[in-house]
């Protein structure tokens, strides 16, 4: 596999014929700034302008992610362009901007607009181009905006979790390494106050939470970080079965305290108000 800061090249010196000296700033996120990179692993990216495009300069943003992804037709190359007052702003405020989304470029999206992203570049972002302005940060409304994730987006999975039944969920791969490691991120920020990559989340629920999750939560760091390993279940039906109840805990123990908090979040919380951006 070609290393991920290629394609991150590739794509300004794409944009750089077509629109030179316009993109002031390429940052990079997600699982590159947790240190970690696999089969599969997206490459998320924030493009900063000090102009936005528009008109026919679109087209040409357009055609730069087009090529980028006919020369590394295996990476997903995910973000959105943006400017330095979109960033010191709530992302809430910021409207739709250019993005590009699993191979699709349009002129007016929201993917990755979110308190997450703008932490995740405040405390760990990976300059490519420039330097990073200020970001907005709350860890407030990051947990708030966690818990509606949870009460909400996975409280939806998992109905297709239990329409889908465990011996078919159980025995798709992907699927179950979604629902293992996602939601866990939500769970662990919820409980600390910190975030975690997806790998953290696996470790977090494995040697932090009951024992009972233990065994699939070593399944779904098997399959993210060495897929083509035997899988530790025998059977898909019971890997589905813990997998559903690992994602319907963490939902329902994330939202039992929505309207005030337990002691250990809000003390959490409390001790990180006060980090430096």
């Amino acid at each position: 596999m070609t290393l991920p800061p290629a394609v991150s090249d590739f794509f300004l010196s794409e944009i750089d014929d077509r629109l030179p000296g316009r993109v002031a700033g390429l940052f990079l996120h997600g699982s590159l700034c947790w240190g970690e990179f696999f089969a599969g692993s997206d490459v998320d990216f924030v493009g900063l302008w000090e102009e936005l495009p528009t008109g026919a300069d679109l087209a040409l943003l357009r055609a730069a992610h087009e090529a980028t992804k006919v020369r590394f037709p295996s990476l997903v190359f995910d973000g959105f362009h943006c400017t330095s007052a979109d960033l010191a702003a709530a992302p809430a405020l910021v409207g739709r901007r250019p993005v590009f989304y699993q191979g699709e470029f349009a002129a007016a999206g929201t993917i990755d607009i979110n308190l997450v992203t703008w932490h995740e570049l405040a405390e760990r972002g990976i300059t490519v181009r420039g330097e990073l302005p200020p970001v907005f940060t709350d860890l407030a409304a990051l947990l708030e905006f966690t818990r509606n994730n949870l009460d909400t987006f996975w409280r939806g999975i998992a109905k297709q979790v239990d329409d889908a039944g465990p011996t078919v969920f159980g025995g798709h791969d992907a699927s179950v390494a979604f629902v293992g490691l996602g939601p866990a991120r939500l769970h662990h920020l919820l409980t600390t106050g910190t975030l975690t990559s997806k790998s953290g989340a696996g470790r977090y629920v494995r040697d932090s939470l009951d024992q009972r999750w233990n065994l699939i939560a070593r399944e779904s760091l098997r399959l993210r970080e060495d897929p083509g390993s035997a899988s530790l279940y025998d059977d898909p039906a019971r890997r589905g079965r813990d997998a559903g109840g690992l994602l319907r805990w963490l939902i329902d123990d994330g939202c039992r305290d929505r309207a005030g908090g337990s002691a250990r979040r809000i003390d959490a919380a409390a001790r990180h108000q006060g980090d430096p951006a």
